[in-house]
């Protein structure tokens, strides 16, 4: 969703009795405004002109917003941000969040369907997972349901009306009744799970995050051995988070790894790389490689891990579970494992969604793609107005995999790389994980 058009500013005339006062200060205040749009919009041509990797812009949109020129003639990975929307942005990429925490969509007649949870967040704590569908909830002691045409809008609405601190009911089709309190939290974006036990981020008062063993959440299915890894986003503390787990992972004496990007959507090139740097041998390699619209190369190196408790070994089977909502810099980080030989092809599983499953997305206007990865290798950068506070998030190059050569833009990962495609899966993280299931099978066989 864009973001809301620039507004204009407003001089109100306080008095009759100071008119003529009221008048010059309103045309200076009207006039400064005025110049600080035009300087505005002076940089912001200056500034996708110098930097955009698609093209340049040509003058005379000045009477228009600038929100509006991100959407007329820049990609959908290019955004326009107010001040305080970039604030807001850079808080939420810190892993400052507001809310209970949950992403989502719906279908009519059926309800809300739960497509992520974040760690350490409201809904995460009071037991709410991925797959989850819920049908209605509770509000002033009338039942409010999201199963009609308009389901998703009342929704939120529903979720909006609360304010921090209060808690709402929300109950699941299959009657699970949840309370949850919308609150600020910090996010966690990934825990391990064995088939004894599992290991989530506690957000701790001191501002930081322990880890913490909670066992209800541990994969019986799983083989001995094998750890099951998720990584949600690169974000936050998600590097430490994810190092932490690597340790923990090796004093288990795991030999499997079974990593889920499954709607991982990318996130900083820092967090991916430090991140990359436990797959790349101790050394300090590259991360990916970056190149503008005049050729100009930039190269993101792999955090160099010198303590061996905090590396994956190569002697580590790794197996990865993606899907079309795995983007981005999480596409860059199969690359540096495959690259660095810690990740085979075939080891790489993709969903290929059922009809029904499909269907339903197309019915939500929601982009269909199937048997692949996203495929974004272009890199955006953003760019700050210094007198202003606001900001242009611009696509600003192309990304290779370390090897300099392959870029997956608008192509991902498909089985003609050689993945394994999980056929006919009926809806992302459902509690049946058919895709899971299909990679503990390889890793039994």
């Amino acid at each position: 969703m864009r973001n809301k058009a620039v507004k204009g500013i407003i001089v109100a005339v306080a008095a009759v009795c100071i008119a003529a006062l009221s008048f010059t200060v309103g045309f200076f205040t009207n006039r400064c405004a005025q110049s600080r749009e035009i300087s505005s919009y002076r940089w912001a041509l200056e500034t996708i002109n110098k930097n955009y990797y698609f093209g340049g812009v040509e003058g005379g949109f000045t009477q228009t917003s600038l929100n509006a020129i991100a959407d007329t003639y820049l990609d959908r990975y290019s955004e326009y941000y107010t001040a305080e929307e970039y604030k807001q942005l850079l808080d939420s990429n810190e892993g400052k969040k507001s809310g209970i925490g949950i992403t989502y969509a719906y279908a009519a007649g059926k309800g809300i369907y739960i497509s992520s949870v974040t760690g350490n967040s409201p809904a995460d704590e009071a037991g709410m997972r991925a797959g989850e569908w819920i049908a209605s909830g509770v509000a002033d002691g009338k039942t409010v349901t999201f199963g009609g045409d308009d389901g998703g809008k009342i929704f939120g609405d529903y979720v909006k009306d609360f304010v921090d601190g209060e808690e709402m009911t929300l109950n699941s089709v299959d009657g699970t009744v949840y309370t949850v309190a919308k609150s600020q939290f910090t996010a966690s974006y990934t825990y391990l799970c064995t088939n004894e036990s599992a290991w989530i981020f506690d957000d701790a008062e001191t501002g930081g995050f322990y880890l913490k063993e909670e066992s209800g959440r541990k994969i019986a299915s799983l083989p001995d051995g094998t750890g099951y890894m998720r990584l949600a986003q690169f974000y936050g503390s998600a590097a430490e988070e994810f190092s932490s787990l690597v340790s923990k992972f090796n004093a288990l004496g795991c030999k499997s790894l079974v990593l889920d990007l499954r709607t991982n959507g990318g996130g900083y090139v820092d967090v991916m790389s430090k991140i990359a740097g436990a797959f790349a041998d101790g050394a300090k390699k590259p991360s990916m490689i970056a190149r503008d619209k005049h050729g100009k190369t930039q190269t993101d190196y792999c955090q160099k891990v010198s303590d061996s408790s905090r590396r994956i070994s190569k002697d580590v089977k790794i197996y990865v579970l993606a899907n079309s909502g795995t983007a981005s810099a999480s596409e860059a980080l199969i690359g540096a494992m495959v690259c660095y030989g810690a990740l085979e092809y075939k080891n790489i599983f993709l969903s290929d969604y059922s009809a029904e499953y499909t269907d339903w997305l197309k019915s939500n206007k929601q982009e269909v793609k199937t048997a692949q990865s996203f495929g974004k290798g272009i890199m955006q950068s953003t760019f700050i107005n210094q007198s202003t506070g606001e900001a242009l998030k611009l696509t600003t190059a192309k990304i290779y995999w370390p090897d300099g050569k392959t870029c997956i833009h608008d192509v991902g990962l498909t089985e003609k790389d050689g993945c394994t495609v999980v056929k006919d899966v009926k809806w992302q993280h459902t509690k049946d994980d058919e895709e899971l299931e299909r990679v503990i099978y390889a890793i039994e066989a």
